[in-house]
């Protein structure tokens, strides 16, 4: 079975966190990409948080969204031009 690139985004807080501790524990799961709305210099679960961007949004299938409205909307224009799925909580 093909494994599902995600992408999670607001992966400082507490759902973000819990994400990336349960894609640890499902093997359908790759974690391919971490953002956040500030830069982090620390690497979370072996990768380096990048800010909404194209390029942080290229290798995942689906973005996983738990951040603010006004980042939400950001990430959707982003989403949308690569045409990836989005789940927002």
């Amino acid at each position: 079975m093909k494994k599902i690139n995600l992408a999670i985004t607001g992966c400082l807080g507490r759902m973000g966190k819990q994400l990336i501790k349960s894609t640890k524990n499902d093997s359908s799961f790759k974690l391919v990409s971490l953002t956040e709305n500030r830069i982090i210099n620390k690497k979370i679960a072996g990768i380096k948080p990048e800010l909404n961007s194209v390029n942080a949004f290229k290798k995942a299938s689906v973005i996983i969204d738990f951040t603010v409205p006004r980042c939400t909307l950001n990430i959707l224009k982003i989403a949308s031009e690569l045409k990836k799925r989005v789940v927002i909580g």
